[in-house]
Order: structure tokens, then C-alpha cells, then sequence
């Protein structure tokens, strides 16, 4: 039998693999000041306080405990956006990357519509002013935090319907 004569390399330390991991998702980018830092002290931190020695370890991790890592791991994450220690892309592909929920994050959409509507009203500018008020009137109820900008210049077409006599 013959003996493996490659040494093993040392494991890489953890700034050196957080460094990497920062480059992989901003290739580039500087890392946010003192990021590095609060990163690896947080890492060695959790595991100084929950080394075991590895011949006394259970060969499985409890089912009960993993959820909880996985809510440390969702939170901590959030907490290092709040504090602009991450950016919020790189903490969702984190996230996504070990199956989590990412990050909601707050949207503004902008949206175009037609709207076509049936109004009584006694001249075509407060056909268009009914009309808007009850658009807008629907939008309010939603309980939407919805702002219209209405242009006066694209105000449609307008046709007239004769009233029956009732």
C-alpha cells in the first residue's frame, strides 16, 4: 500500500472566505465599512458560543433546533440590512440560496390605465370630473396608498348619450 504524499492546505480563514463571498455577489464593490469586521466577529461569536467537541456531537441536528437557525440566520440578515452592514440584493440571494423567504421590500409601481366609465353629467369637463372623482373615490376605499396624477391634456374621447325619457 502506498501513502498519499499531497499534503492537505489548511482551511481557508473566515475573513478570507467572507471577502470571497462579498466579490462573488459584488464584483468590484467595496465592502461596506467595517462589514468584514461585524460579520466575522458575529460568525465567530455564534461559534464560540455553540462549539461542541466533534466526537460528542449528535451525528444529526435536532428537527426542532433548525428551525430556529433558520429564523437566527432570516433575522440577522435583516437586522445587517436595517443597519446598512449588507446590501438588501445580497442578503435575498443569501437567503434564497438557503432557502429562505427573502426581504420584503417596499415598491412604487407606476401604472398606466384606461378607464371607461358611464357618468351623468350636464357638459363634457364634468362628465371627465365625475368620472375622476369616482375613480379616485374606488382607489381611496381600497386602502391603497395610491397618489393620481391626473393630465388634464389626455382626457379622451367623450361621447354624449341621449337621456330617456323615464
Amino acid at each position: 500500500m502506498s501513502e498519499p504524499t499531497a499534503t492537505s492546505e489548511a482551511p481557508p480563514i473566515l475573513e478570507s472566505v467572507l471577502r470571497h463571498a462579498w466579490d462573488a455577489f459584488h464584483p468590484g464593490q467595496p465592502a461596506p465599512l467595517g462589514w468584514l469586521t461585524h460579520t466575522t466577529t458575529q460568525i465567530q461569536a455564534y461559534l464560540d458560543d455553540h462549539h461542541t467537541d466533534p466526537q460528542s456531537q449528535p451525528p444529526a441536528v435536532p428537527a426542532e433546533s433548525l428551525p430556529r437557525l433558520r429564523s437566527r440566520v432570516w433575522h440577522a440578515l435583516r437586522d445587517a440590512v436595517i443597519s446598512h452592514d449588507i446590501d438588501v440584493e445580497a442578503a435575498s440571494r443569501v437567503l434564497d440560496a438557503v432557502d429562505l423567504p427573502t426581504l420584503p421590500r417596499r415598491w412604487q409601481v407606476r401604472l398606466t390605465l384606461t378607464v371607461v366609465t358611464e357618468v351623468t353629467a350636464t357638459c363634457r369637463e364634468d362628465a371627465f370630473d365625475t368620472a375622476e372623482a369616482a375613480v379616485e373615490t374606488a382607489l381611496t376605499g381600497a386602502e391603497l396608498e395610491a397618489r393620481i396624477e391626473w393630465d388634464g391634456r389626455e382626457r379622451g374621447t367623450c361621447q354624449g348619450i341621449e337621456a330617456n325619457g323615464s
